[in-house]
């Protein structure tokens, strides 16, 4: 059953079809809309299992000095907002790291990855650059205090080391079958990161993948690679069979984003393809980053997606909606115009502050809190 919904549609009203009995949680309340003001150069945003919303940043330095990490929280939803913390700062990794020149002083790492161990409610933020560092910084009061740790991250079959890449979406908690408390965090592959000169990383030869930890993050095994190269920036859900849903942009064709599906729980990939409706976003051929998630929903799939809506441009960052685990996405709506470039996104907890509430942090220093009832009401 379905009923007609007028929503906004790239300036335009048009009749959408909407499952019924959508969540109260998530669904059922007064559509919710806010925009404010959030500078970011490297960032990550997650909520904690407490419900408290986390915003972290990475932070430039001098050459030949740490970079390090900052974090923000709200433990109202998003009403208010602390100072900025810090929660440390970063290290080394061994050999040169900047790919061809755009990345002096690459070798310090930076703000990678994040992942909430919703079986613990431990918060990890991993260090990256081209490669990935054996450190991550840990959490275990929901964000307030961190301690830098050990962790051993694997290369793949290939003998290449991932980078948890900040511009990776953050990790998910396996739920569902087998495999059920795994940790599972989209990461990626700079082929030729140690080989010498000029343009030495070459975009089509790199690729998206993902890693997994059985021992809550101590350490991390490879995917395989992503079925298809020149992939990269990437997101992954699961939905409620137990597949994973992997979403990545493409540096190497024109077009629509790559999909692929995992039913081992994030080591293999399988079933590759282009989206039909997900434009892979401007400039050119080299995509741009977008935000992937799944609303806390057990008996559907719901799924949102935030990109640049213009073709020409990285703006007017619009959000689409899915009611069917990413096989249609019927809804759009556009979040703000002007410059938008890369987002992520993040959605409340049940029984906290942030129930209900989905946040998107954009990657041109501002953020937007809104509900799903807003992304499915008409008015502007």
């Amino acid at each position: 059953m379905v009923l007609a919904l007028l929503t906004l549609l790239t300036g335009s009203l048009v009749a959408q079809e909407i499952p019924r009995n959508l969540p109260k949680e998530i669904a059922g309340k007064k559509p919710l809309f806010e925009i404010w003001e959030e500078e970011v150069l490297i960032g990550q945003i997650v909520v904690a299992m407490d419900g408290s919303v986390l915003i972290f940043k990475g932070h430039n330095a001098p050459p030949e000095k740490p970079k390090y990490i900052t974090v923000k929280r709200s433990e109202d939803g998003g009403k208010t907002w602390s100072e900025e913390a810090k929660v440390g700062a970063t290290i080394k990794v061994d050999g040169d790291m900047s790919d061809d020149g755009r990345y002096p002083n690459n070798n310090w790492t930076n703000l990678g990855n994040v992942m909430v161990d919703e079986g613990t409610g431990d918060i990890m933020v991993f260090l990256t650059t081209l490669k990935t560092a054996q450190k991550l910084f840990r959490s275990r009061d929901h964000g307030k205090t961190w301690k830098m740790e050990d962790t051993t991250i694997k290369p793949g079959r290939d003998g290449w080391m991932p980078a948890t890449n900040g511009a990776c979406d953050p990790g998910v908690t396996i739920k569902y079958g087998s495999r059920k408390g795994r940790l599972l965090m989209p990461a990626r592959v700079f082929v030729e990161y140690l080989n010498k000169g000029k343009n030495r990383t070459r975009f089509n030869d790199l690729y998206a993948m993902a890693l997994y930890s059985d021992d809550r993050g101590r350490t991390w095994n490879s995917s395989e690679p992503f079925p298809i190269r020149g992939t990269g920036e990437s997101g992954l859900v699961e939905l409620k069979d137990g597949t994973i849903y992997h979403n990545s942009r493409t540096h190497m064709r024109p077009g629509n984003r790559r999909i692929a599906y995992s039913h081992d729980g994030g080591q293999t990939w399988v079933d590759e393809h282009e989206d039909d409706e997900l434009f892979d976003g401007p400039p050119d051929v080299y995509g741009c980053k977008a935000g992937l998630l799944r609303l806390p929903c057990d008996d559907r799939d719901i799924l949102l997606f935030s990109t640049p809506g213009s073709r020409e441009t990285r703006t007017d960052i619009t959000v689409w909606v899915s009611f069917d685990g990413g096989k249609n996405w019927p809804v759009q709506r556009l979040i703000k115009k002007g410059p938008g470039n890369y987002t992520w996104l993040a959605a409340g907890r049940r029984g906290t502050s942030s129930e209900g509430m989905i946040y998107l942090l954009a990657g041109k220093d501002w953020m937007a809190s809104f509900n799903l009832a807003w992304l499915l009401d008409g008015d502007p």
